[in-house]
């Protein structure tokens, strides 16, 4: 049912479930996620997406630690050491030319991601890294919003963003 696609002298490795579609437009940068994890040493898994949750039993047995979560019934992309985590990515096409698109851009990742998991990973869209750390503050303490890591994808890897702290 799960597969080994990547594993790393340092323990690190990448594993993936068979029914997860590689040719799905979110992938490749999926797994350029993972891999950025699993060079430190984490494990990560891929996860498959369903559309249909509620009663599917494949669901309900691969997602079972999202049980009595808000977050039951969602399909995160993929897990780091057990903890999940929500890639959510944009089209790339799109004219990103002024600040307001980027910035309606982030929000609508951020929009779309705490559904799926209180741990995001948005692509890079060029915003302000001081004004989006603004919008998730405002995000956790004003919507309440459950929100403990977001990560920007780059050309470079990842980039931390923002990360809840201990206590």
């Amino acid at each position: 049912m799960i597969k080994t696609l990547v594993q790393y002298p340092n323990g690190g490795k990448i594993d993936v479930y068979k029914f997860v579609d590689k040719s799905a437009n979110d992938y490749d940068n999926v797994f350029k996620c993972c891999e950025y994890f699993a060079m430190q040493g984490a494990h990560t898994i891929i996860y498959p997406q369903f559309s249909v949750t509620v009663g599917n039993i494949a669901y309900e047995y691969i997602f079972a630690s999202l049980k009595n979560t808000q977050f039951w019934g969602k399909c995160p992309d993929f897990t780091v050491n057990g903890v999940w985590y929500e890639h959510e990515g944009f089209d790339t096409s799109k004219d990103l030319s002024d600040s307001q698109k980027r910035a309606d851009t982030f929000c609508l990742m951020m929009k779309r991601g705490v559904k799926q998991s209180d741990r995001i990973i948005v692509e890079d869209c060029q915003i302000g890294r001081r004004w989006a750390r603004k919008v998730i503050f405002n995000r956790i303490h004003f919507e309440k919003q459950n929100i403990k890591d977001v990560y920007i994808r780059t050309s470079d890897g990842l980039e931390l963003l923002y990360k809840m702290e201990a206590g």
